[in-house]
């Protein structure tokens, strides 16, 4: 559902030569069918919990939630939910730089509001959370004395809802922004060629995931979105070459060198966003006292800088976060949020095709053709091993940590053979 969008135009010189272009608009999403489907089939709830072959000390031992309530239901978000929208604008001047040319600088803007988002897209966000640092040993208050001192099961650590464990519903707090700047030349096909060349500079930043347990959701959570490439340049081309047979008045060379046509797209752009992520050989530990937020890496250094050959990041810059110990507010780490604070590296790839019209008579003939994709068979790197594993003492032991492991396709040849009439 939209609203009308307004656009505008106006000649800016008189001349019809130059002119100024805009518009704004607003659209509205739909409910999202996620937050209707989970309720389905659930009330009246019935909560029957089994446990086979166990002692009640092998129960307690293992803090099994299933024997004290139901593991996790789904909820609806109370009151009025807001409209899902976005906007956009843009403004741009174009110019006629010959009778063939056209230049184009702009901007373009986008904003969303009231975006449905929680902890995993199909499930929402636990409205029933463990407050950060409330298991044992952060709170010895939660420590069970007739089991080994561990942290009592997290349904008996939940105090919103009582005796429920997990409680899924759904937020409408998302919101993000893209802003871009874009110039573009058109070349009209003139002598044998046409052309198109286009670049964006751009910055996509959003909040896309809700956590109830941290502070301040967007610190926390606030960044890059995963469509973010700083860098966009295109090139598109078609030529025609000379006819040099039909200009020398020579049909036996013309045979060989007339009629051919090479078009291509050359795209380079910044890399993807990323994260690095880690762990600990022996088994993460709690870092952080609840189940509901995962503790961050430590940034150390600059991961861009002193890079190895064939990484994609430094990963002496990083390091775990502490573990502490009968506190109330675990160390979490400093890694931003979003898609990633680091890139991988630009990509730049060339795609061509190379085409020649055999003519029987007018447009009667046979047209041969080769394309090529990734021309200069150049690896593009887009992944790499981005967990670092560390031994309980601080000490790096990955292997793979990041080693670049993904590239685009290498160079493909098509060969093709085709009547046209």
């Amino acid at each position: 559902m939209a609203a009308p969008r307004i656009g505008f135009a106006y000649d800016l010189t008189g001349d019809g030569k130059t002119a100024l272009r805009g518009g704004f608009g607003i659209f509205y999403n739909r409910v999202d069918g996620n937050e209707v489907y989970a309720l389905s089939g659930q009330a009246p709830y019935s909560y029957n919990p089994q446990v086979n072959y166990a002692t009640f000390a092998q129960i307690a031992a293992s803090g099994n939630n299933l024997v004290f309530g139901p593991s996790t239901i789904n909820s609806w978000p109370p009151g009025q939910l807001p409209w899902d929208r976005a906007h956009n604008a843009s403004l741009n001047i174009q110019r006629t730089l010959t009778r063939t040319t056209v230049l184009d600088v702009g901007y373009t803007g986008n904003w969303g509001y009231n975006q449905l988002l929680g902890l995993q897209a199909a499930t929402g966000y636990d409205i029933n959370p463990i407050p950060i640092g409330t298991r044992a040993p952060f709170n010895p208050a939660n420590a069970d004395p007739t089991n080994g001192n561990r942290t009592l099961p997290d349904v008996l650590l939940r105090t919103v809802y009582p005796g429920f464990n997990t409680i899924n519903t759904y937020g409408h707090f998302g919101h993000t922004n893209y802003n871009a700047l874009t110039v573009s030349v058109q070349q009209r096909y003139s002598h044998g060629l046409a052309f198109g060349l286009a670049y964006t500079l751009s910055k996509a930043m959003g909040l896309t995931s809700y956590n109830p347990v941290v502070p301040n959701n967007d610190a926390w959570n606030y960044g890059r979105l995963g469509i973010d490439r700083r860098h966009n340049f295109q090139l598109n081309y078609s030529y025609e070459l000379p006819n040099l047979g039909k200009r020398a008045g020579s049909k036996i060379l013309g045979a060989v060198v007339d009629h051919w046509t090479l078009s291509g797209i050359v795209s380079a752009q910044s890399g993807a966003p990323f994260n690095p992520g880690f762990s600990i050989t022996s088994g993460t530990p709690d870092y952080t006292g609840t189940p509901d937020v995962s503790a961050r890496i430590n940034v150390i250094g600059d991961p861009t800088k002193n890079v190895p050959t064939g990484s994609a990041f430094n990963v002496t810059a990083f390091a775990p976060p502490a573990i502490g110990t009968n506190i109330t507010t675990p160390v979490l780490g400093n890694l931003g949020g979003g898609a990633g604070v680091l890139s991988y590296p630009k990509v730049v790839n060339t795609d061509a095709t190379m085409s020649k019209f055999i003519p029987f008579h007018e447009r009667l003939g046979l047209k041969l053709q080769v394309q090529a994709y990734n021309v200069f068979n150049h690896p593009e790197f887009v992944g790499a091993g981005t967990t670092l594993s560390f031994d309980p003492a601080g000490n790096q032991t990955s292997l793979t940590a990041g080693v670049f492991n993904q590239t685009l396709p290498a160079r493909v040849l098509a060969f093709s053979v085709r009547f046209e009439f």
